[in-house]
């Protein structure tokens, strides 16, 4: 069961949408990841996902071939869709 981190930041600490610069400002902040940082200023993964961008932090569990296998909001989160991911490996 292999996966991925993929990271995207939809608006910077002034609200307004993110730019390449807010995001490089953001991977140093957090110490230069090796995972992906996006931009989603035009909001994106709001129209193609069931994320709002209301609520903080929002995570989707994707299978390998990208499919939405669930999404949650809050930072337990992870947890969360980590057991989606196993569930649908049947682990």
């Amino acid at each position: 069961m292999g996966f991925q981190f993929l990271f995207a930041l939809y608006e910077n600490v002034q609200r307004q949408p993110t730019t390449a610069e807010d995001v490089a400002s953001y991977a140093n902040y957090i110490g230069n990841p090796d995972f992906p940082i996006f931009a989603d200023g035009e909001g994106v993964l709001k129209d193609a996902t069931p994320m709002t961008q209301e609520t903080h932090p929002e995570v989707c569990a994707l299978s390998d071939e990208l499919e939405i296998l669930d999404c949650t909001t809050g930072h337990g989160g992870f947890e969360t869709m980590m057991d989606a991911i196993r569930d649908h490996a049947g682990l």
